[in-house]
């Protein structure tokens, strides 16, 4: 059976960061409050996945999918989502 390990998203939507997402061997849940990153973390599963679509991973064009800066940060230059299995 396939496993995902971890998870690591770099100028992805709203991971500005570096961020490392490690599963656990059992059960691993994404929990948080609304605006969190928790769709987004789905979506960047898809996204590595090979989703060509933006608007499947809710998006209305694929610029949209790196890191905009938000009110004050600066934008990515680039995304960038990996799998280790």
């Amino acid at each position: 059976m396939t496993v995902i390990k971890k998870i690591k998203a770099v100028g992805f939507k709203s991971f500005a960061k570096p961020t490392e997402l490690i599963f656990g061997k059992d059960f691993s849940g994404v929990i948080g409050p609304n605006g969190s990153g928790k769709s987004n973390v789905v979506d960047s599963l898809c996204f590595v996945l090979g989703r060509l679509s933006a608007k499947s991973l809710r998006a209305d064009k694929s610029a949209n999918l790196i890191y905009n800066g938000g009110k004050n940060g600066k934008p990515a230059k680039y995304a960038e989502v990996s799998i280790v299995f």
